[in-house]
């Protein structure tokens, strides 16, 4: 009988190698497929919670604002009605209601280009948003210009805030809500350290010489004004010097809310008799990053001189959009981000208030 050759240290370790190789490709394939099972399971548990609507009074008048929209040619794969289910509710009881939205690139044909951004319009318009703020960061001036004059043709010239980009185009939106008028208007801070100063922006560059007398314009002329503001910072927490300095400027002018909108959200704060929400983060996003798939949406019972506030979290989640639920830690972060000596918030159905 032949006896097998001895293997030498060298051999015996080359073939215990690949045994255990075939065994460890084995293992991490079967590792992933349960992961991914896992991940989908959990997806799929996770129910959408709808943003409960705060209690109105008779006389109230009901405002909503929601922060940056996004809903470029991948998020529209989606069923967008279904992804905005959370909020259709408290939309639909709105008297009014503004947000902003980005300027998406669909097509390099201007034209359907175009009319695919007009789409996204009458969607948001369908939703019962009364004023729309446009972001661009995509697209050149001219065409931003012919999308507003297109969307001005359909919807009229009392929707679009700020349409064009002369950094003093002073168009504006000045509603008639319950007998009351309300204004809204747009500002970006074309000048912020943090910002593209090639940006073609679509709002009205937020400069002293320009927004004082133009919102104290407004403030006379109507019972409430409404001050939209891209600060030109994305993914900080924190509120800049600068931002305060210029939130409590357009206050003094007259402003009677101010809507920041930044990638994340930002404090809260109620200067005199203005109320300011540096930023509402995102309403919908592409961003990688998991902070850029929060927001907040902000309920607003206004009566005269007194009004109540109810501020509910929200995200971005599996497409859709749902009512944040944070766990104690998240929320103590929450709360300490935008909490001000000016706001207390108390936890009320779902989210949080505060009134003056």
């Amino acid at each position: 009988m032949k006896q097998s050759k001895r293997l030498s240290i060298d051999e015996r370790v080359l073939k215990w190698t690949k045994r255990h190789k075939k065994r460890n490709s084995l293992y991490t394939g079967i590792i992933l497929i349960v992961a991914i099972v896992l991940i989908v399971f959990v997806m799929s548990s996770e129910k959408i919670q709808p943003v409960k609507a705060m209690s109105k009074a008779q006389g109230d008048i009901r405002m909503t604002y929601l922060g940056n929209i996004e809903l470029n040619k991948h998020i529209r794969k989606n069923n967008i009605h279904k992804s905005f289910s959370a909020v259709s509710d408290i939309l639909k009881g709105s008297d009014f209601s503004t947000a902003s939205l980005n300027y998406s690139k669909f097509s390099k044909n201007k034209k359907k280009d175009i009319n695919s951004n007009i789409e996204n319009v009458m969607f948001l318009k369908d939703l019962n948003i009364k004023s729309l703020n446009i972001i661009n960061q995509v697209t050149d001036n001219i065409t931003a210009r012919d999308f507003g004059r297109a969307v001005d043709a359909q919807v009229g010239e009392n929707y679009l805030t700020g349409n064009g980009s002369n950094p003093i185009n002073s168009k504006t939106v000045q509603q008639t809500v319950k007998n009351k008028k309300v204004a809204n208007v747009s500002f970006t801070d074309v000048e912020s350290d943090y910002t593209d100063p090639l940006k073609n922006t679509t709002s009205i560059s937020l400069e002293p010489r320009i927004f004082i007398p133009l919102v104290k314009k407004l403030k006379e002329n109507n019972d409430f004004v409404v001050v939209n503001v891209d600060w030109g910072i994305t993914d900080e927490r924190n509120v800049t010097t600068r931002q305060r300095e210029y939130a409590h400027a357009l206050a003094d002018a007259g402003a009677d809310v101010i809507i920041g909108h930044n990638s994340v959200p930002q404090q809260i704060e109620h200067y005199k008799n203005t109320d300011i929400f540096y930023s509402l983060g995102n309403v919908t996003s592409e961003g990688f990053l998991s902070k850029k798939k929060h927001g907040l949406a902000v309920q607003q019972n206004w009566k005269g001189k007194h009004s109540k506030f109810m501020i509910t979290p929200i995200k971005s989640q599996s497409g859709q959009i749902t009512a944040d639920k944070p766990n104690k830690v998240e929320e103590i972060k929450l709360l300490n981000n935008l909490e001000s000596k000016s706001v207390n918030l108390k936890k009320e159905n779902g989210g949080y208030v505060y009134e003056n």
